[in-house]
Formats: structure tokens, C-alpha cells, sequence
């Protein structure tokens, strides 16, 4: 499921070229590597499943019954006293390794100025320093590197931007370390609380029948409509727009230029599902048809280009790819945009502290039309971190075993340091024990090494009402998550199709942008099909047939 824009081709492992940031101007995209498999095939490489005994969460969540859509695991208002160490020894050897990820916010300070990173490398037992890239340009510089053959021991790189990776299933094998050896059922006992992520996302972490990375597992939902909760109420807003005419009259009653205001972020992957545009494909009368080829795509871009044609979009936004939508709905210069629910959490660690009535919270789902809403699901993973391939055998241990300590679970003394830092430090426990960042936490804490190991996924925010109202949200709109075609099927997409989706929406921005007339949907959808769309259907009409769906 794709959740953040940005381009980025790999063409040929070998040189690991770099393809342009629109249409590519170097060869097209290969179209080798696309295979499928459905993911109960793919448990015989997963880790043994190992639950880990912590704590219970108080808000109950929704166990899903869709094939590979995740579980909603629930909440916790309260902070766990006493947290324990889930953890005997040290994890680490003493090694120093280099850990690539992305962060949506400024950057704290580098590890040699940084009493966080220390104190956890520390506990950890080994050295990793971050470098930490831009989570809106991540994918640029994490090809550029690539491209460089700058690969550090450690790599993150999301599945959304993985999605528009042309030959990443060549690259995959070249870069990065095989962990099947590692891991793959009782191998992964050494590494308990890698053990203890789900199936499902183990699953996701498998690419040409191997096990290459391990998992962030995420939420059902790619994304909400969050919004600026205190400005909403402040003002009188409507909190529950039932159509997206509603939503555009919000975005004019919200926007005031000369109060610097405007009302929206680009919210057009949030309008997709709004509009009822199928997630990726639709079956119908036993064919498969595109969302770019449905009646809802287009109806979808109308709306969209009204919005930047009124004005009701922020202008950095309308004129640029890399304006900082998080820093404008923190500056009160937005109040909605598109992101996923971990942004709420961020926008609420960045601001509160210097602004305690800071509230953000997530519109309730709605269809355009005012009928019954739909809703798009994630898979079961949505970050991976890769290691770097080549690297001796020991060194491998010791990166999976640092891997296993940041994958530790709300409610221990590992998760604590992780998340919040040295206690008295970083963090004081408020009246309610909950805690809260210093001064020095919030310069210095940063969300770093959550990714490298991921973890279950509790709402575990020391956020209590925010918490209540993400649980909340994610449990009532649940019944409406879409059912795909593909559903419960690990895809690896074919490579053409792949470096054909951002060039292809980046002239869908320009019709939405008012750049391009939008009588050009039909002739851009045209040269969709004729570049790869056709070929795209006539694989996934064989997955769907090989896996008896078609």
C-alpha cells in the first residue's frame, strides 16, 4: 500500500543506476522478478511464532478474520509501573555499525552530542550511529547511497517506497543478507523477541523465496485524515464531514489567507478511498480493472484539482513535492492533511510540550457521496531493515541479537530506554506516571532504533485521550476495510508496473494541479496500459488464477 510520494527506480543492481525523479531517462524499468505466493506457503521460512509474556493492553482492539490484514492489538492508557527487562544479557559484542533510517521531524543531535544514543547503545552493548535522512526525500537518498554502493550494516526502507522500486527484487538479492539461515523457524530462538512478531509480518519480509529483512508490523490502516483537534473546537468546526462536498466547504469556512491558514495538506491519496477508488484492482465480471481506469479515479480528480484551484491547499504544498506538511499542521498553517496514525503521535511528542492544548485527532471515514465509506488496508509489514550483505557471520548475530533488543515490547526496560531514554534524564513520570520528555529528551529522543526491530503494535502513546480516540477510530472503521482480489497473496509487483506508478500519478498531479487540462485522464490512462498496465493485468489475472480466484 503506497503512503508516501517520492520516486525511486533501481535499474540494474550491478551499477545500481539511478532512474529520474518523473519519467525515467534512462532505459525503462526490466520486468523480470515478479512473483506471487500465498502467505500460508511462505510459513515453512518464518520464525517460529514465540509469544512474549508482557503486559496486557486496557483498550481492547479488533482480531481480524481478513487474510493478511493486520490485527488491531489494542491500547494502553495507563504506563506499566515497574517496567522489566525482558532481556538477561547484553545483546551486543562491542561491534560498531552505521543504521540508516528516515525521521518525519528535525533531526536531534549526532551520536558524539547525544546522551540518548549513548545511553542506549550502552545497555545494547555495541555502537550504532544513526544516519538519519528526511522521511520526505527518504527514498532519493536511499537510492543515492545505493547507487553509491554505500550500503551501511544496517538499512531501513519502507514498503511504500519499496513499491515504486523498479527491479528491487533483483536488488533485494545483490545488497542485502539472506536471514533465512538466522531465523528461519527454530533458528530464531536465540533472537525470542524477533520471534514474537507476528506470522503475518514475517510473511511480507520474504522476497524471491527468501527471508531478506526483518519487519515493522503495522496497523490495518495506511493512513486517516488527521486533523488539528484544539483549532477544530476552538473555531466551531464541523468534526464529522459526512460527503466530500461537506469536506470542501469545511476547506473554505478553515481557509484565511491572511491568518496564514489554510485548510488542507495534499490530501488526494486519503480522497482515493473517499471517492471509493479500489485499492489497487478491482474484479469485475471476471476482469481486472485498475483504479486508474474506474469512474471514481476520475471523479476523484475533479475534486482534488477544485481544491488547489480555490486555494483551499496550503500554497508551499500546491507548488512544490517537498513541503513539510507536518511542520505546517504544527504551525497551525494547515489544519488536515494525509498521514499515517504514527504521525499522530509524532506531532503530539514534538508540540506539547512547548504548546500542552496541542490535540490532533482523526476524521471519521465517509464516502462522497454520503453512502457507506470504504476503507483501505495495509499489509502486514510496512518498514523492513535490511542487512548488508557480505558481512561475516558473526557480525550478522550480533546485528540480528541488537535487532531483538530494539524489538522488545511496551511495558519493558528496554522499550522505556528506547522510547524515552534515561529516567530523571530524558524523562520524568507526571502525577498520572506517564512519561514525559525533558527538555534534553526532547531535543535528543528521536524514533530511531523502533525501526530497526520493530515490535507488536499497541497504541502505547503516553497520550491517554489520544490514545482512547486512536483505538477508537481504528476500531469503528474496521468493518469498513475493502476486500481486495489479492488479499492473503505476497506479490512481488513486476518491475515495469512498479516504475510506472509515480510517473504515471506525477501527470495526475499536474491535471489535479491545474497544469494539464482534464480531458487528459483518458489519454494518460491510455499510455498507462501501453507502457505496462496491460501487461501488470495479465500477470495478476495469472496470480489471481493460479490461487483460484479468477
Amino acid at each position: 500500500m503506497t503512503t508516501r510520494r517520492g520516486f525511486l527506480g533501481l535499474v540494474g543492481m550491478s551499477a545500481l543506476a539511478l532512474a529520474g525523479c518523473a519519467t525515467p531517462s534512462t532505459r525503462k524499468p526490466g520486468s523480470g522478478g515478479a512473483t506471487a505466493a500465498a502467505a500460508d506457503k511462505l510459513k515453512t521460512l518464518t520464525p517460529t511464532y514465540v509469544p512474549f509474556a508482557g503486559v496486557k493492553p486496557d483498550l481492547p482492539g479488533t482480531v481480524s478474520t481478513l487474510p493478511g490484514v493486520p490485527d488491531i492489538s489494542g491500547g494502553f492508557t495507563r504506563y506499566p509501573a515497574g517496567p522489566a527487562a525482558a532481556l538477561t544479557q547484553k545483546a551486543g559484542k562491542g561491534g560498531s555499525y552505521k543504521a540508516m533510517t528516515p525521521l518525519w521531524g528535525p533531526p536531534p543531535p549526532g551520536l558524539a552530542d547525544n546522551s540518548y544514543f549513548q545511553a542506549v547503545n550502552a545497555d545494547i552493548g555495541a555502537t550504532v550511529e544513526f544516519q538519519i535522512s528526511d522521511g520526505t526525500t527518504y527514498a532519493d537518498k536511499a537510492i543515492a547511497r545505493l547507487a553509491a554502493g554505500d550500503v551501511p550494516e544496517l538499512m531501513v526502507i519502507p514498503s511504500w517506497e519499496i513499491d515504486k522500486m523498479a527491479d528491487f527484487n533483483t536488488a533485494v538479492d545483490r545488497a542485502f543478507e539472506d536471514l533465512t539461515p538466522y531465523l528461519q523457524g527454530d533458528k530464531a530462538k536465540p533472537y525470542a523477541l524477533l520471534a514474537n512478531l507476528p506470522t503475518a509480518a514475517w510473511q511480507w519480509s520474504v522476497w524471491n523465496g527468501k527471508l531478506m529483512g526483518v519487519p515493522y508490523p503495522t496497523e490495518p490502516f495506511p493512513y486517516a485524515l488527521l486533523y488539528r483537534k484544539d483549532e477544530f473546537e476552538k473555531h466551531g468546526w464541523n468534526q464529522n464531514p459526512k460527503s466530500a462536498e461537506e469536506l470542501y466547504q469545511l476547506g473554505k469556512e478553515i481557509t484565511d489567507p491572511k491568518a496564514r491558514r489554510w485548510a488542507f495538506g495534499d490530501i488526494h491519496e486519503m480522497a482515493w478511498p473517499i471517492f471509493k477508488v479500489p485499492q489497487e484492482w478491482r474484479l469485475e465480471g471476471g476482469k481486472l480493472v485498475h483504479k486508474y481506469e474506474t469512474p471514481e479515479w476520475q471523479l476523484m480528480v475533479e475534486w482534488m484539482r477544485k481544491l488547489f484551484a480555490e486555494e483551499l491547499i496550503h500554497p508551499d504544498v500546491a507548488s512544490s513535492k517537498g513541503a513539510n506538511e507536518k511542520e505546517l499542521i504544527g504551525a497551525g498553517k494547515i489544519m488536515v492533511y494525509r498521514d499515517g496514525l504514527g504521525g499522530w503521535k509524532e506531532l503530539l511528542q514534538q508540540h506539547t510540550p512547548k504548546n500542552p492544548s496541542f490535540a490532533l485527532g482523526a476524521l471519521p471515514v465517509f464516502a462522497h457521496d454520503g453512502g457507506t465509506p470504504i476503507m483501505y488496508h495495509n499489509n502486514a509489514a510496512g518498514i523492513f531493515t535490511f542487512i548488508r550483505k557480505g558481512l561475516p557471520k558473526a557480525q550478522v548475530e550480533e546485528l540480528l541479537s541488537i535487532l531483538n533488543w530494539c524489538a522488545a515490547p511496551y511495558g519493558t526496560k528496554e522499550y522505556e530506554l528506547s522510547n524515552f531514554g534515561v529516567k530523571g534524564k530524558h524523562f520524568e513520570l507526571d502525577a498520572a506516571g506517564t512519561p514525559k520528555l525533558t527538555d534534553l529528551g526532547t531535543k535528543e529522543v528521536a524514533y530511531t532504533y523502533g525501526f530497526l526491530g520493530g515490535r507488536p503494535l499497541y497504541v502505547d502513546w503516553p497520550f491517554p485521550e489520544a490514545v482512547k480516540a486512536n483505538v477508537e477510530w481504528q476500531n469503528a472503521t474496521f468493518p469498513f476495510i475493502e476486500k481486495t482480489p489479492f488479499d492473503g497473496i505476497r506479490v512481488q509487483r513486476p518491475s515495469k508496473y512498479s516504475g510506472l506508478q509515480v510517473p504515471t500519478e506525477d501527470k495526475f498531479t499536474d491535471i489535479m494541479r491545474g497544469r494539464r487540462p482534464v480531458g487528459d485522464v483518458k489519454q494518460i490512462v491510455t499510455e498507462w496500459k501501453r507502457d505496462g498496465g496491460d501487461e501488470a493485468r495479465e500477470f495478476y489475472m495469472k496470480v489471481l488464477r493460479d490461487n483460484g480466484r479468477a
